[in-house]
């Protein structure tokens, strides 16, 4: 009997066995939805410059250019002569303490103003040599028919830088100079200045050097102050200032 019952156990297992062998397959699922892409990746850094390359050849010359035409006179040729330096310092009419420089530098440069406004000339005096000088400056231009603000210059010297040396006269013109103040307010000095003249003290001069074989260069210092009589502000006035110039020379015929 107990055989009976394991026998029905077994052919029952084995025909639940035969019966699962039979079924389908199902049937495939549906795709899932693609996923959102991902963000770019972030810009790699920039490499460094490469090395920079050797220099090529120079290139060759190129052609010269024609010259250009002669211009009109310039400046270079009305203050090649060289200047004269003014400073007055003293008190304005209106009673105001001032200083003023100037630097006159112009000089004409027709024959016909040669004898008057840049000329030496000298005479042998035994063992002494006299020189006369005569030289004008202008302030802002060489004209002197419309523009006559200029220092002028008369003097007669003795062996001039030696150990000799004796100025023997000097006069200065001071013509139609205005006198500046920071405020605008002007006054005019027009004055002719003589060593020995009225008011004038005597006139210094220092570091005199003369040299005939160098343009005739002529350099020196000077001061001098003229009493409030003989002058345009009213008051003392004290003048001083410095010649550097090259005059010019007349050949004998």
């Amino acid at each position: 009997m107990k055989f009976i019952k394991l026998l029905g156990i077994a052919v029952l297992a084995l025909g639940v066995s035969m019966t699962s062998c039979s079924i389908e397959d199902g049937k495939d699922g549906v795709d899932g939805i693609d996923g959102v892409d991902g963000q770019d990746g972030l810009n790699g850094a920039d490499g460094k410059d490469g090395a920079d390359g050797q220099q090529g050849p120079p290139g060759q010359d190129g052609q010269d250019g024609q010259d250009g035409q002669n211009g009109a006179v310039g400046l270079e040729e009305m203050i090649k002569y060289g200047a004269v330096t003014l400073d007055l310092s003293g008190t304005r009419p209106d009673g105001v303490v001032f200083e003023d420089s100037a630097t006159f530098r112009f000089t004409p440069i027709d024959a016909d103003d040669f004898d008057s406004y840049n000329i030496v000339s000298s005479t042998q005096m035994g063992d002494d040599i006299e020189y006369n000088f005569a030289f004008r400056r202008f302030y802002s231009s060489p004209d002197g028919t419309y523009n006559i603000n200029f220092i002028q210059w008369e003097l007669v010297v003795i062996n001039p830088g030696q150990e000799t040396q004796n100025v023997q006269s000097a006069t200065v013109t001071i013509n139609n100079y205005g006198v500046i103040g920071d405020d605008n307010k002007y006054f005019m000095v027009d004055n002719v200045f003589a060593s020995g003249g009225a008011g004038v003290s005597e006139m210094v001069f220092t570091d005199m050097v003369f040299d005939p074989n160098a343009g005739n260069h002529l350099t020196f210092s000077y001061a001098f102050t003229v009493d409030a009589a003989n002058n345009d502000s009213g008051n003392e006035l004290s003048v001083s200032g410095t010649v550097d110039i090259n005059l010019l020379e007349l050949i004998q015929p």
